[in-house]
């Protein structure tokens, strides 16, 4: 998923019974003034879609629920219900996009890798998904990227 995507999902895009996420939407990082403006529609048509989680990512996702509903039952009013974020800070509202270039910075910093772009993880998922012999579709642009070096 491009960033945009992991930020705009909602709880109401994720099937945590059949193991599904819907893409339908994506964020605007620079947070507009109007809230209205905050989703916009996604890069391509095609970019709308439906994705099957692993079991890993719903236990860790079942858990951040229950994170999230504590924060709502803490913060009560001061709470962003309205926008029902799946990844957002502990009041609900959109993390800004340095927030997650920063926390990626050190993630990478930690585990001893080289300093990559936050969507260099989009094109890793697609190239390892062509090795373990996905279908060329879904790969295409990881695909095309690996060619072109």
């Amino acid at each position: 998923m491009r960033k945009g995507e992991v930020g705009t999902l909602q709880w109401p895009d994720i099937d945590l019974k059949n193991g599904l996420a819907t893409v339908s939407k994506t964020l605007d990082y620079d947070l507009p003034e109007n809230p209205d403006d905050l989703f916009g529609d996604t890069k391509t048509f095609n970019s709308k879609r439906t994705l099957k989680i692993s079991n890993t990512l719903l236990a860790a996702l079942r858990h951040h629920l229950n994170v999230q509903n504590q924060n709502k039952i803490t913060l009560g009013e001061m709470y962003r219900h309205d926008l029902n974020l799946i990844m957002c800070r502990t009041d609900g509202s959109p993390i800004p996009k340095s927030s997650l270039f920063n926390s990626f910075s050190r993630i990478l910093k930690r585990t001893a890798l080289p300093p990559l772009p936050i969507h260099s993880l989009r094109h890793t998922h697609a190239v390892l998904q062509l090795e373990a012999g996905a279908d060329m579709k879904y790969g295409r642009n990881a695909w095309d990227m690996v060619a072109s070096k």
